[in-house]
């Protein structure tokens, strides 16, 4: 059984933002200028989401006002999910679960394309960079990236940044076998464009659906201050936050940490059992994002990430209780 309920995981996926990171080749230039189209350039458009044989398509804008980011993102076909950024909040929109939930939106969270800037050095030495040609994609003139794994423990991406503004126009996520397990790519596109209220505004209505919310921030925690440790860790990822929230469908405090190495992310939910949810540990997965869970001590661990499921496994394995 499931750690989550299936409104539980879809809402954990919104919020936690999944959507395949990316770096570029010639490092001080191309990530400098990616950075800067992710915090100062608004954009609409369109683009396709291909996996596990699916193909969804989104719509999506982007507006940047005096640093704040806010942002809508709804699905055009299937169920109307819709998750909408505003200044202060996230929002998830589930209309075929009857669902509504929104949490606090933390300063630094991004969506669509999400990036980590990270430390070049550093991902150098857990990864390959190779520079490919030009393409066009959206009408768009496009430079090509490979970013090569050293190791099993990360996927790869093949990537195309617009060349004028750094936004990433498609992502495709590799596999250890060099095959295309997900695809993000633009169909159409204006950047830099004026975004009105009308396309950052709510198409769903809370109108008869179950309303799930938390208005309290995540409160950071002392890495050293934990009753759990991780005795193994992939090598490149490092804790780069944790904190205690709770989540909108889930009133139990939640410890969660944040593992990254620059690129690929990893994060480990710690929630105290309820009656009925017993021992056993396994692996499951949603599209390209792999769980790994288990019970320890009376508590319900989870570690998500859309990394292989080797990676969620290795860190699950090596949690303990060191009270």
């Amino acid at each position: 059984m499931s750690v989550f309920s299936k409104p539980q995981k879809m809402v954990i996926l919104c919020l936690m933002g999944l959507v395949p990171c990316y770096g570029l080749a010639d490092p001080s230039a191309w990530l400098l200028k990616i950075n800067r189209a992710a915090a100062e350039v608004g954009f609409a458009g369109t683009f396709v989401h291909i996996h596990g044989g699916k193909v969804d398509t989104f719509e999506v804008a982007r507006r940047i006002q005096r640093g704040a980011v806010e942002e809508r993102l709804y699905s055009l076909n299937g169920s109307a999910r819709e998750v909408i950024r505003a200044k202060e909040r996230i929002w998830c929109y589930l209309p075929d679960q009857n669902t509504v939930a929104y949490d606090v939106q933390l300063m630094g969270e991004s969506g669509f394309p999400r990036m980590f800037p990270g430390d070049y050095p550093q991902l150098a030495r857990l990864y390959r960079f190779a520079e490919g040609g030009r393409s066009r994609i959206a009408g768009r003139e496009a430079q090509q990236i490979m970013v090569i794994p050293n190791d099993a423990f990360r996927y790869g991406y093949t990537l195309w940044a617009d060349t004028e503004t750094g936004l990433l126009l498609r992502s495709d996520l590799v596999n250890q076998q060099n095959q295309v397990i997900e695809k993000l790519v633009f169909v159409d596109i204006d950047i830099g464009g004026k975004i009105s209220d009308d396309q950052l505004a709510a198409v769903n209505t809370q109108s008869g659906t179950r309303l799930y919310g938390n208005d309290r921030e995540p409160v950071g925690v002392p890495t050293d201050s934990s009753a759990w440790t991780l005795t193994q860790i992939p090598h490149g990822y490092q804790l780069s936050r944790h904190m205690k929230r709770i989540f909108p469908t889930d009133e139990s405090e939640t410890e969660h940490l944040v593992y990254t190495d620059g690129l690929s992310t990893v994060s480990v939910f710690i929630t105290e059992a309820g009656a009925g949810q017993g021992e056993g540990s396994g692996i499951s997965h949603m599209g390209n994002v792999h769980a790994y869970r288990t019970t320890l001590n009376n508590h319900r661990i989870t570690v998500i990430g859309e990394v292989p499921a080797d990676t969620v496994a290795y860190l699950g394995q090596g949690i303990e209780y060191r009270n």
